[in-house]
């Protein structure tokens, strides 16, 4: 009977105990400034997409049936957009956010069927898109395709936007900018449009540079 008495002083100690469990990959929900879902790894299951903001970090969160992945990202989401499109044909969705900076609206496409991967960047943008200067002569160059044109005043490239547009070769982005004089007073426009592959790889298709028209009012 003592024993049978002192199982049942046990079992009533454990069941007013709270026993904490860890939980796996645990993510703080406070701070969500963006949340979306697509299928983005390619499984024709639902997965979400959280952007979260932690002091000067902004943090992307995916979650899908298997697995969560975190990574955090340089970004300015004071005036920012988000879009979810399959922009590289390769039957996933991928995650686009567009900024706004210093009146330039920059793009950053991110892709998940391994690992967060950011494909797309007005850094990886600079780096494809080659202004060469070769005395009153302006080369602008990017993939197998180029487009030059004749100054008298010193002009330089500056981008304006970003963004991903139906064209005359199906989906593709865009970015355009101006050539400006030392004056910042814009001379020509840039236009540029390419694609992004399913190895995250930019392919133009096309540049123009035609001479900047002033819009009436």
């Amino acid at each position: 009977m003592k024993k049978v008495f002192a199982v049942l002083l046990i079992l009533i100690n454990l069941s007013s105990c709270t026993i904490s469990t860890l939980t796996k990959n645990k993510i703080e929900d406070n701070n969500i400034i963006y949340s979306c879902v697509g299928d983005f790894d390619g499984d024709s299951r639902i997965d979400s997409i959280q952007l979260i903001r932690e002091v000067d970090v902004v943090k992307i969160i995916f979650k899908s049936k298997r697995t969560i992945k975190t990574q955090d990202i340089k970004l300015n989401l004071s005036n920012f957009y988000c879009n979810v499109e399959d922009i590289n044909d390769d039957g996933c969705d991928d995650f686009i956010i567009n900024t706004m900076d210093e009146g330039t609206e920059n793009i950053f496409v991110f892709t998940f069927k391994d690992s967060i991967t950011q494909v797309l960047s007005p850094s990886i943008i600079n780096e494809q898109i080659n202004f060469i200067k070769n005395g009153n002569s302006y080369t602008i160059s990017c993939g197998n395709y180029k487009s030059s044109i004749k100054s008298k005043e010193p002009l330089d490239l500056k981008l304006l936007y970003s963004t991903t547009e139906y064209t005359d070769y199906g989906k593709a982005i865009i970015t355009e900018g101006v050539l400006v004089n030392y004056k910042n007073q814009p001379k020509y426009t840039v236009s540029t449009t390419y694609k992004l592959n399913s190895l995250g790889k930019l392919n133009f298709l096309d540049i123009k540079i035609e001479p900047y028209i002033v819009k009436d009012n």
